[in-house]
């Protein structure tokens, strides 16, 4: 039997701001640490043959793995939350929510103070509107 989604009133949505902006710096950091070992590991493989180039491109894919992994679980904790990542870059996630009896999302991102925007379940970050 599928899980009733949970659903924040705005002020539930506003007092986990801080926790969520953590976890999105977090995941920032992380993706930029990503990106790093990635074109390291990228420009050891393209090392032509070097042994030593080589076991160092299997150990930056090992960190790779790990800090994928990292990631991994920070996404999983804010889905378990019912919050959805719509865009990590910017920092954009929707909480579920209602609003005169109909279910909506409650959109935030990095650069808002607070949750003010809302949009039907059916569109999205563009049609944001202020609640």
């Amino acid at each position: 039997m599928p899980q009733e989604r949970r659903t924040y009133t705005l002020d539930e949505a506003n007092a986990l701001v801080p926790q969520v902006r953590a976890v999105l710096l977090q995941l920032a950091v992380e993706q930029r640490r990503l990106d790093t070992s990635h074109a390291e590991m990228h420009r050891q493989l393209d090392a032509n043959g070097d042994p030593d180039s080589a076991a160092a491109a299997g150990r930056q894919e090992a960190e790779t793995a790990e800090i994928r992994e990292g990631m991994r679980t920070l996404l999983v904790h804010l889905s378990e939350m019912g919050i959805e990542v719509r865009d990590l870059e910017m920092g954009l996630v929707d909480f579920p929510g209602e609003r005169d009896g109909e279910s909506v999302w409650l959109c935030w991102r990095l650069a808002d103070a607070r949750v003010a925007f809302w949009h039907p379940t059916n569109e999205g970050y563009a049609t944001r509107r202020p609640w």
